[in-house]
C-alpha cells in the first residue's frame, strides 16, 4: 500500500480551467476524473471501504427500465483536488514537507426522520406544492426511511478512512453542523445520537412493524398515486407514477427492513454536535401553545393517521378553522378526518433547546466527550455553543444559529456575537478594532475554525432588517466585518443549504483571509461529507484541504441478497440521485466546490 507521503500529489489548475472542466462533468452525479489528475491510492490496493472521491466517485450506472429515467449506481473514475489561490498567490507547493496540524470529518443535516409520523401531515401532500405531480419541497422523498442507514453507512466509511488522505494524519474528531433531526421530534434526536454512540438505532419508535403512506393500505388516490410504494402491488393494481413514469423500483421486503432496529458501529472518534433550525422547536420557555401547535402535537403522539381533509373542506380554510378552535373542537375536527389507526407513541413529541443539549450531555458514548461539545452550564443557561480544543494550537467555535422563533434562516443575537468577539480575541495576539486599527495582546496564538450550521448568506442583510430597531440581530455585514478582524481565523465550515459550496472572505486590514465551505446533506443528494485538514506547508502558507466522501457505492446497492442495512444506505443514495427534477451542478457546485485545496497565508 502506498504510504501517506506519496497521497500527497494533487492537481494544480487554473480557476478558469477548474470552472471549464466542472462544466463537462456536473452533469453525473459527481464531478468525473480532471485531466491529469491522480487518486491519492489505487482502488485495488486500498482497505476496504477506504476510498474516497480521489479514488473513485459514483456516478449514474444502467437504465433499469428501456424508456424510463431511472439509473441504477456505477462507479467512475477518481476526482482531483483544484488548488485555490485567491487568498494567497504562492508559488510549487513544498510537498515533502507538509505537515498536518488537524484532521476533521465533517456530517451535516442529516435529517433523521420518523417517516412514518402521523405529525408529518402527509394527507396534506395531495393538495398543493406539486411540480408535474411531484412534490417540490421535499416534504415527501423516496429515501425518507433510511436515514439511519445513510449515517450509520457514513460513519464506517469515516472509520474506515481514518485519515486525511492528504496529510496522513488521524481524524481528530467528527462535528455535526446541525439539523440532526428533521422535526424537532425526541425519537429523532435519539436515532441520531445512538448512531454515533453505536447503539441499536432505530427512527421508528413503534411496534408491530410500518404503518404509512408507503404501504399498500388505503389513502386516497390523489395521495397514493404521487408516493413511491416500494413493496410490490397486489393483483391488477395500478402502480404508483414513480414507477410507472420514472422507473423506480420495486424492492420486496423494503419495509419491514426499513424499520428494524440498526445495529450501528458508531464513530471511532470523538464527535460534537451543533443545533440547527430543523432541531428547534421555536416554543419560547413558558410560552402557551398556539392552537396549531396543539393540532400538531397531538397528531405527532397520537393513534390517528390522517389521510385526507374532512368532507366539504376548503384547504385553504382548514389551518384556518384550527387557529380559532378549542381543544374540544380539534378533537372532534380530528376524529372527522378519514383516517388509519396506528400504533401511538409519546416518543414523538417535540423536544426544546435545553433537551438537545441535556441527550447529548446524558449519552457521550464510548468515543465521547462528555456532552459532545455541551455541559452542564450548557442546559442550566440554554446557550447552545461552545468552544473546543480541535487539536494542539487549534481552537473550534461552535455557534448557535438557529431563529429561537422556529424560522429557517441563519440568526445571530449580539450577546452571543460578543461571546464570540471575546474567544476571538482570547487566541489572537494581533486583531483589528472595528474602525481598522491594529490591536496587540499578550495572548497565545492559535489558529481558529468556525462552525455554524448556516452559511454567510443565510443571515439577513441591513437592507432585511431596516425596520428592526432593537439593535440585537447581527447582519451578515457585521457578522463578516467583525470575523474579518481577527487573521487567526482561518476557516468557516457549515451546511443548511443541503449544497456544496467553497467561497473566499479577503480580509479588508491584510493580505489573507478566510475560507468558508459549506457541505450538501445527508437527507438528499449527494449525500456527501467531507474529511477536512488543515496543513502547514513550511513555507509561510497554510491549505486547508477537503475531501468529499461518499458514505456507500453501487456494488451494495446491486448486491440483491438481503435487504441489509448497507443494502438499504446505498439504495438510498440510488433513490436520491434519481429525484425527478434533480439538477447536479446546483447541489454538487462546480469543482471548486468539492475537493479543493485552499492557500492561506499563514496570519502568525
Amino acid at each position: 500500500m502506498s504510504s501517506p507521503r506519496a497521497k500527497l500529489k494533487s492537481l494544480r489548475l487554473s480557476r478558469r480551467e477548474a470552472l471549464r472542466l466542472s462544466i463537462a462533468g456536473a452533469s453525473g452525479l459527481a464531478v468525473g476524473t480532471l485531466s491529469g489528475s491522480q487518486g491519492s491510492v489505487p482502488v485495488t490496493d486500498a482497505g476496504p471501504g477506504s476510498f474516497t472521491t480521489l479514488d473513485r466517485t459514483v456516478v449514474p450506472g444502467q437504465v433499469r427500465v428501456k424508456g424510463l429515467p431511472y439509473r441504477s449506481l456505477a462507479f467512475g473514475p477518481g476526482q482531483g483536488t483544484v488548488v485555490r489561490e485567491e487568498l494567497c498567490r504562492t508559488g510549487p507547493q513544498s510537498g515533502s514537507r507538509r505537515v498536518g496540524l488537524a484532521a476533521f470529518a465533517q456530517i451535516s443535516d442529516t435529517h433523521i426522520i420518523d417517516a412514518a409520523s402521523p405529525g408529518r401531515m402527509s394527507f396534506l401532500w395531495q393538495y398543493g406544492d406539486f411540480d408535474n405531480g411531484f412534490p417540490t419541497s421535499g416534504r415527501f422523498r423516496p429515501q425518507d426511511l433510511l436515514t439511519v442507514h445513510v449515517l450509520d453507512a457514513m460513519v464506517r466509511k469515516l472509520n474506515a478512512v481514518g485519515a486525511g488522505p492528504v496529510s496522513g494524519r488521524k481524524l481528530d474528531f467528527l462535528m455535526s453542523t446541525g439539523d440532526s433531526s428533521n422535526s424537532y421530534a425526541a425519537d429523532e434526536l435519539s436515532a441520531a445520537i445512538d448512531t454515533l454512540n453505536g447503539v441499536e438505532a432505530s427512527s421508528h419508535p413503534v411496534t408491530g412493524g410500518y404503518r404509512g403512506v408507503q404501504d399498500h393500505d388505503w389513502a386516497p388516490e390523489d395521495l397514493k398515486k404521487y408516493i413511491w410504494h416500494p413493496e410490490p402491488e397486489s393483483s391488477g393494481a395500478t402502480p404508483d407514477e414513480w414507477k410507472t413514469r420514472y422507473g423506480y423500483p420495486t424492492v420486496p421486503g423494503f419495509l419491514a427492513a426499513a424499520v428494524t432496529p440498526v445495529r450501528t458501529a458508531g464513530s471511532s472518534y470523538p464527535w460534537y454536535a451543533g443545533f440547527g433550525n430543523h432541531d428547534e422547536c421555536g416554543r419560547g420557555t413558558g410560552t402557551a401553545l398556539s392552537p396549531q401547535e396543539s393540532f400538531i402535537d397531538s397528531l405527532r403522539v397520537g393513534n390517528q393517521l390522517p389521510l385526507d381533509l374532512p368532507a366539504d373542506t376548503v384547504r385553504s380554510k382548514f389551518w384556518t378553522s384550527i387557529k380559532d378552535s378549542n381543544e374540544a373542537e380539534r378533537r372532534a375536527l380530528l376524529a372527522s378526518m378519514p383516517s388509519r389507526s396506528v400504533q401511538s407513541s409519546e416518543l414523538r413529541a417535540p423536544f426544546t433547546k435545553k433537551d438537545f443539549m441535556a441527550a447529548h450531555l446524558g449519552n457521550p458514548g464510548p468515543a465521547g466527550p462528555h456532552g459532545h461539545g455541551f455541559n452542564e452550564e450548557s442546559v442550566q443557561s440554554g446557550k447552545a455553543y461552545y468552544t473546543f480544543e480541535m487539536a494542539p494550537g487549534l481552537l473550534g467555535i461552535m455557534l448557535n444559529t438557529a431563529s429561537p422563533d422556529g424560522t429557517a434562516d441563519g440568526f445571530l443575537d449580539s450577546a452571543q456575537a460578543a461571546w464570540m468577539e471575546d474567544q476571538l480575541a482570547s487566541v489572537s495576539r494581533k486583531s483589528y478594532s472595528s474602525k481598522g486599527k491594529e490591536v496587540n495582546a499578550d495572548v497565545e496564538d492559535r489558529l481558529v475554525v468556525l462552525f455554524t450550521h448556516h452559511p454567510s448568506s443565510s443571515f439577513p442583510s441591513a437592507e432585511d432588517l431596516h425596520n428592526d430597531d432593537d439593535g440585537e440581530t447581527v447582519t451578515q455585514e457585521a457578522l463578516l466585518s467583525m470575523l474579518a478582524r481577527f487573521p487567526n481565523l482561518i476557516l468557516w465550515m457549515n451546511g443548511h443549504q443541503h449544497r456544496h459550496r467553497v467561497i473566499e472572505h479577503e480580509n479588508p486590514h491584510q493580505s489573507g483571509g478566510m475560507w468558508e465551505i459549506t457541505t450538501a446533506s445527508h437527507i438528499d443528494f449527494p449525500q456527501q461529507s467531507r474529511i477536512v485538514e488543515v496543513i502547514d506547508n513550511n513555507n509561510s502558507t497554510l491549505s486547508v484541504v477537503a475531501t468529499l466522501i461518499d458514505h456507500s457505492g453501487p456494488e451494495t446497492a446491486a448486491d440483491g441478497e438481503q435487504v441489509s442495512p448497507a443494502y438499504l444506505a446505498s439504495l438510498s443514495l440510488e433513490l436520491a440521485s434519481n429525484r425527478p427534477g434533480l439538477k447536479p451542478r446546483d447541489v454538487m457546485g462546480q469543482a471548486t466546490d468539492q475537493n479543493v485545496d485552499l492557500l492561506l497565508p499563514r496570519p502568525f
